[in-house]
């Protein structure tokens, strides 16, 4: 499982090889299907493009190593080890995704808490 960071530079989840956002507890939360981001209502939440996390204005939510373009993320922390993690519900058939924003620069208003509604 790859960290992914906040804002901040703060792990805030993980992504698996197979497209599963989990949390810091392991928890499956949320899946990424052709760089949609979706939570398991099948709701399109946003979008996964160039290893950023991109609200439906384009602004990046959070980040994960390996990014390209986009504002310029903050030093990360050290990821701590990750959990063992849960096994994902069934995803539901995802409606197809919107057209995707154009990428900004900019970083989002909204948390990765409130993108991902577990606050």
């Amino acid at each position: 499982m790859q960290p992914i960071f906040d804002q901040q530079g703060v792990t805030a989840s993980w992504l698996n090889e197979d497209g599963v956002i989990h949390d810091l507890e392991g928890e499956a939360i949320a899946f990424v299907r052709a760089n949609a981001v979706y939570d398991y209502d099948g709701e399109q939440l946003g979008w996964f493009q160039n290893g950023f996390f991109r609200d439906g204005a384009g602004d990046a939510i959070a980040f994960m190593n390996g990014y390209v373009g986009g504002p310029l993320p903050p030093l990360h922390e050290l990821p701590p080890i990750p959990p063992i993690p849960a096994i994902p519900p069934i995803p539901p058939i995802p409606a197809i995704p919107g057209i995707p924003p154009l990428p900004s620069f900019n970083w989002s208003d909204v948390t990765w808490e409130q993108f991902m509604g577990i606050e």
